[in-house]
């Protein structure tokens, strides 16, 4: 390469971008073959529902008490852009998951030079959280909020410099946005009162716009909700909130190494005694625990289960505390490190993808059949394909384009009260949907009489708003799932836990007991209303 070109700052940039952006593309172009999964064909019937400023000022478009008006305006401007046809709707997911890669290179390039800002980009964009978030259209806002983060840091440091009130406000602007896509950039300040600019009573000055900003925040979102903050998801108890927290440094190191788990926790601990090796001043300690605050804080009322996803800022700041480290190291040491620590996140990142991809690929099949292809009256069995975004999907399907209604079942009790009848049946086989109506009484023959209907069980509901609460029996071993309207929903769940839903009246429910020796059993339908009876206990 032109050793000229190499010492033009404005050339070196260039390449650098064009390379994270080659570098995303090879990466994640299969999205592009892939449908409506998970929640996005809710988020899009929302575009329908609701008109957009609906999405800034009316709480019932937040039933689950989330304020991320930002995903709901995405998702209207693809419609805009693209109609409805979801598989170009990864255009812009791909492009946006590609300009967040570019913009973190642009933010860490504030301060770091070249090479070690195009090591924390490409390290982010190798991360295995990022599998999940560019499969799935509704978590778009992740990369929103990280590009609003970034810009916001961009002007923030721009502001500092010159210095200049307009680039501040402008960051705060960018600050604001972060927040309204994702909760996880609410505490940004903090960060910003601990980058490495000017002194720090200059630092806390320009940053008292974005504490306003956060207070407009919480305000907006009170106004809206009537509430601060909500989540929704696992309830903790007290009592829980010990075991958890010791764990959640253990579960997010074990969700961001993902399928591939020896080669991820390798790449986890290169990057993580890196960083440790660089502590050296109380700078760089300030800067390290405002990092981990940011990254972790959002996590931690989704301490039960971590999902994926929400390791994405995380990893964002682990891959940019090791860049910002390697300073630390001798120039042959510092280049060993910024290559080959990226290279070596290849593996894990192929690891997460091979095991990833298949199944949101399965899971656009599915739904596409279901809305393109499914005969009038047929049944989809066992979906991968969550039963609640199914329902939006024969929304979309028959309310707002009017084609002929279809239907699905998630357990096989549904065949013993004659739910199939003559309907056709399909199922996902090998790699394709096929008709296993031929197979379908052989099917319910052998599992209603495999059932045992007097064998124990127990179950016990307690409603405590908002969450319901359950302890199931006597079984310690074996599997147990809720059934919903006679098979047409079900979910594994666990044997004792806790599940906050906010708005709802009430559920009906079977529970279904799977015995390790090959044999179920299922309690009857159980009522459970949260205003008027929510207590409800049960055995045999």
């Amino acid at each position: 390469m032109n050793r000229k070109l190499l010492r033009r700052p404005a050339a070196i940039d260039a390449l650098a971008v064009a390379a994270l952006i080659v570098l995303t593309i090879l990466l994640y172009r299969k999205v592009l073959n892939l449908w409506l999964t998970y929640d996005d064909a809710n988020i899009l019937r929302l575009t329908f529902d609701y008109p957009f400023l609906d999405i800034f000022t009316n709480g019932r478009v937040w039933p689950q008490q989330l304020f991320t008006p930002l995903l709901l305006a995405a998702f209207h401007v693809m419609r805009r852009l693209f109609g409805f046809d979801p598989s170009r709707f990864y255009v812009m997911q791909l492009a946006v998951g590609a300009m967040t890669v570019v913009l973190v290179y642009a933010a860490v390039r504030q301060f770091l030079d070249w090479q070690r800002a195009l090591s924390a980009a490409a390290l982010f964009a190798l991360g295995v959280p990022l599998c999940s978030v560019v499969v799935q259209l509704s978590t778009i806002h992740y990369f929103l909020a990280i590009d609003f983060c970034a810009l916001a840091v961009i002007a923030y440091a721009a502001a500092l410099r010159r210095p200049s009130v307009a680039l501040n406000v402008v960051s705060v602007l960018c600050y604001a946005l972060a927040m309204l896509a994702k909760e996880v950039a609410i505490p940004l300040p903090l960060l910003l009162i601990a980058l490495p600019i000017r002194d720090a009573r200059t630092r806390v000055r320009f940053v008292i716009g974005h504490g306003v900003a956060a207070i407009a925040y919480f305000l907006w979102r009170r106004a809206v909700l009537g509430v601060f903050l909500g989540a929704y998801g696992w309830q903790i108890d007290a009592a829980e909130w010990p075991r958890l927290l010791a764990l959640l440094p253990l579960r997010i190191m074990e969700v961001a190494a993902g399928a591939g788990l020896a080669a991820g926790l390798l790449v986890i601990v290169l990057m993580t005694l890196t960083i440790a090796f660089a502590m050296r001043s109380r700078r760089a300690l300030m800067l390290l625990v405002a990092a981990i605050v940011l990254a972790a804080a959002p996590l931690i009322p989704l301490a039960k289960e971590v999902s994926r996803r929400y390791v994405a800022v995380p990893w964002l700041a682990w891959s940019v505390g090791f860049a910002a480290a390697v300073t630390r190291r001798n120039d042959r040491v510092a280049a060993a490190l910024l290559v080959a620590v990226p290279l070596l996140a290849i593996v894990p990142n192929r690891a997460e993808w091979r095991k990833e991809f298949p199944l949101r690929r399965r899971m656009s099949d599915e739904a596409r059949f279901y809305f393109y292809d499914m005969p009038p009256g047929g049944l989809l069995r066992n979906a991968l394909v969550p039963p609640a975004a199914l329902g939006e999907v024969q929304w979309l399907k028959t309310v707002h384009f009017g084609r002929p209604a279809g239907g699905w079942f998630y357990d096989d009790i549904f065949l013993c009260s004659g739910g199939a009848g003559s309907k056709q049946v399909f199922e996902f086989e090998g790699r394709q949907i096929v008709d296993i109506t031929p197979r379908i009484n052989a099917i319910s023959k052998q599992f209603c009489g495999s059932i045992r209907n007097d064998a124990p069980l127990a179950a016990a509901f307690h409603f405590r708003n908002p969450a319901l609460h359950w302890d199931l029996g006597p079984y310690a071993d074996g599997k147990y799932s809720a059934v919903i309207a006679n098979g047409i929903q079900a979910f594994e769940i666990p044997r004792r836990d806790a599940l906050k839903l906010p708005g709802m009246p009430g559920i009906t429910l079977r529970i279904r007991y799977d015995s390790p020796a090959g044999w179920t059993t299922y309690s009857p339908e159980l009522a459970i209303d949260f205003a008027h009876k929510p207590d409800v206990t049960w055995h045999r």
